[in-house]
């Protein structure tokens, strides 16, 4: 389906140059656009650690937050310090590089194992992944570098283990169990047993899981997660910590009810599917007879497919599971479908490959000419600028498919990198513009502005837009702490709850949740 041939030379400058511009469009623009949905709950939190001068102690506005350890509260941090302000870039940064660094991780392994040409299409497959490449790969949010660190001892147990390294291999794991463990929880302890399991249990090796070196890499691990939990103690309780966690891992495989669970059942797989996109539309390769003698063939190929289909059942029965959850998963589901496309001698798929390419070409040939058209991006400065250079692109694509002679999934891939820039280039002055973060983050500059010099409070225990909190303490650089009773100062408070006896004056009113919220002043 995929010619097995090495990359010609046109193929190899199509690859280079679809990767230059794919790391420039993951970052172009990407910090113009205001922190919305998960972003900015993050970005506070690491923000309150800064400003309370206590790395240990998670708080969102100055409340105790269990849901999430701090590891990647810890890598904000590190990310404020490095660019040097609580910006919307630095908040999003290594949430992309994390994927940059997980596609380089995985093309490394299977360059080791299965060959150059594998590894190219299996890292660009990765990289362009739809779910990843056009939604979570704009957000600062957790799940990318948490795959990062969930796959790289995944790869560590089979590199180390067909080296009887045994020693590395559990120290290695169990390191990156313990950070995974310290950015989001009980998740990762299936992750590594499902993982040892499969690849002892496979090797008929499965006394190595009771000998020395497995129990110090679990000794490793406890230390870690037990060194910070004793740092936690020492400033407040740790029991809030236990009965979330455990909580939230039973609800998300638990709720909903059994026929959200029949649901689940069914979509989550075509879910998967179409989120590894470009790589999901060769899942029909997969149905042919001789499928598992073929991947069989390849020990590491095989592994793969043991490691992916154990895990992923994890995910698949819990009714709450999303899509994100198993972003460790996706280089070893990319893995086998690549390798057994590239296998793949019938001259059928390849016209279906030839077709598939014909397609993506001329269907993301129409978008710039529906974008001259349309009035809806008239605030995208420089539009027709854009528009021409991705036909531009669109143009090159076809020389290269019809002329050059590469390879329909190449240009499959290159479409998609396409695809990137004119989304980087058009969405995020959008976002900036017309969202109701954006307004969020107009109203929390002028609160800064407004409070300026003056205590700045949430009346009671008040919930809010994240958004505008974090504006308002970034520009503040102090947590909007939670008080009971009203002294001189600026309060967040309910209609219900305006000072009957005290002067005050209101400056702002908006909603959360459909439910209004104040700003006012109380005077002396």
């Amino acid at each position: 389906m995929i010619n097995e041939h090495p990359l010609i030379k046109p193929e190899k400058h199509l690859i280079i140059g679809a990767l230059l511009l794919l790391i420039f469009s993951f970052f172009y623009q990407l910090g113009i656009y205001p922190l919305f949905l998960e972003e900015p709950r993050r970005g506070l939190i690491a923000l309150e650690m800064i400003f309370q001068d206590n790395i240990w102690v998670p708080t969102q506005t100055g409340d105790l937050y269990f849901r999430k350890p701090p590891v990647y509260n810890w890598v904000l941090i590190a990310s404020y310090k490095l660019f040097g302000g609580y910006t919307e870039f630095a908040t999003r940064f290594f949430s992309v590089f994390s994927h940059l660094m997980l596609s380089w991780v995985t093309f490394l392994f299977t360059r080791k194992y299965l060959g150059q040409l594998t590894a190219v299409l299996v890292a660009m497959s990765l990289l362009v992944a739809a779910d990843i490449l056009i939604y979570f790969s704009t957000l600062g949010e957790i799940d990318l570098f948490y795959a990062l660190v969930t796959a790289i001892p995944i790869f560590a147990t089979y590199h180390y283990g067909e080296k009887k390294q045994y020693w590395r291999l559990f120290l290695v794991v169990y390191l990156f169990t313990a950070i995974g463990f310290l950015t989001k929880g009980l998740t990762s302890l299936p992750y590594t047993a499902i993982t040892l399991l499969v690849y002892f249990i496979h090797k008929r090796q499965f006394k190595e899981l009771l000998r020395l070196p497995h129990f110090v890499g679990i000794g490793l691990f406890a230390l870690l997660v037990g060194g910070y939990f004793f740092m936690y103690s020492q400033y407040e309780d740790v029991t809030g910590w236990w009965t979330t966690l455990f909580s939230e891992s039973a609800d998300k495989a638990t709720g909903g009810g059994l026929v959200k669970w029949l649901e689940h059942l069914i979509t989550f797989p075509l879910d998967t599917i179409k989120n590894i996109l470009p790589a999901g539309l060769l899942i029909p390769v997969l149905f042919r007879k001789d499928l598992l003698k073929k991947l069989k063939e390849d020990p590491f190929v095989w592994y793969c497919v043991l490691v992916f289909a154990f895990n992923f059942l994890v995910y698949w029965f819990s009714t709450e599971a999303k899509s994100r959850y198993i972003y460790p998963l996706f280089p070893f589901l990319i893995v086998p479908i690549i390798h057994i496309a590239i296998q793949g001698r019938s001259d059928v798929w390849r016209k279906v490959m030839n077709v598939m390419a014909y397609v993506f070409i001329g269907l993301f040939a129409l978008v710039p000419i529906v974008g001259f058209l349309s009035n809806e991006l008239e605030v995208v400065t420089s539009l027709n600028v854009i528009l021409s250079i991705v036909l531009s692109f669109v143009l090159i694509l076809w020389y290269m498919f019809l002329v050059k002679k590469v390879r329909p999934y190449i240009i499959v891939l290159a479409v998609m990198v396409v695809l990137k820039f004119g989304f980087s280039a058009i969405v995020p002055v959008t976002r900036a513009l017309d969202t109701g973060a954006a307004e969020d983050k107009t109203l929390g500059y002028e609160i800064v502005e407004l409070t300026k010099g003056q205590p700045l409070h949430r009346y009671g225990d008040l919930r809010m837009s994240l958004t505008i909190v974090f504006y308002v303490e970034a520009g503040r650089e102090e947590p909007i702490y939670q008080k009971s009773d009203f002294e001189q100062g600026f309060y967040f408070v309910h209609a219900e709850d305006f000072p009957r006896h005290m002067d005050y004056v209101q400056h702002k009113e908006f909603a959360y949740w459909g439910e209004p919220v104040f700003l006012i002043e109380i005077k002396k």
